[in-house]
């Protein structure tokens, strides 16, 4: 009998997968990361893409852009700045750190370093995270 219901519960395991994998939404975020991985191949075209998903209050996903672009150029000036600066607006503040502290001031300049290190603690101030959509019906049951 238990192997009987080990096997029904594995059955309705792979029926509940198998209807997750054939939702549409999954097919258009897997065109979503086709495209921004399309865009990150570049440097400059995947900075841009950091930069709009940002503007846009999606600051994690503009930070998986960057790292994207920094595995390809690892010597991105721009994309290693940047990136430390959406660590900050995450309130990532000891990883942002680090990444700053990592940062030569021959390339990126003391007065660069300077400023980010000091905009650094309100930096989750200049970003602002999009309201969640209205639920329909006004979200009460009744």
């Amino acid at each position: 009998m238990a192997e009987f219901v080990t096997k029904i519960a594995c059955l309705a395991l792979l029926g509940a997968a198998g209807m997750a994998l054939s939702n549409p939404v999954n097919a258009q975020s897997f065109d979503e990361l086709d495209r921004l991985s399309d865009l990150t191949v570049n440097e400059e075209s995947g900075i841009a893409a950091a930069q709009d998903q940002a503007a846009r209050g999606l600051l994690l996903e503009a930070l998986a852009a960057l790292e994207r672009v920094m595995a390809v150029y690892p010597e991105s000036l721009n994309a290693r700045m940047l990136h430390a600066f959406y660590l900050c607006a995450i309130d990532d503040q000891q990883g942002a750190r680090v990444e700053i502290n990592n940062m030569d001031e021959d390339d990126f300049g003391r007065q660069n370093l300077s400023e980010l290190r000091a905009r650094c603690p309100a930096a989750s101030n200049e970003f602002r995270v999009l309201p969640a959509a209205p639920v329909q019906g006004g979200g009460k049951k009744g």
